[in-house]
């Protein structure tokens, strides 16, 4: 039997772009913030304005990842989503398939 191959698929088109090294990690300030970039996926002027940083702060090798649903947050914000997570609710209100689940099943227990 042959290998088999995953392939995920993004569920919204919409995220975040990050710089990221050949050896693969993400590029940080000292506060734990990445260089990166809100941007529907594809947004070539999103893109370049990450590179441009990128260049900027003397960074010549890596290159822009996308991640799907993601979203920088502040620490307020990480704060109410730990709350919410500990209440067993979807962290955060603006993930959107997210929340879709949580409506259907609460929908399917007739809860909501």
């Amino acid at each position: 039997m042959g290998k088999m191959k995953v392939t995920p698929i993004d569920e919204v088109n919409w995220g975040l772009y990050a710089w990221m090294m050949p050896d693969e990690t993400l590029v940080m300030d000292e506060e734990g913030g990445y260089l990166s970039i809100p941007s529907l996926k594809g947004d070539i002027r999103q893109i370049k304005k990450l590179k441009d940083a990128a260049k900027h702060y003397g960074l010549e090798e890596g290159h822009p990842v996308f991640f799907a649903g993601h979203r920088p947050v502040d620490d307020e914000e990480l704060e109410i989503q730990r709350q919410r997570l500990e209440l067993g609710l979807v962290p955060d209100v603006q993930d959107t398939p997210a929340m879709l689940e949580y409506y259907k099943e609460m929908k399917d227990m007739k809860i909501g």
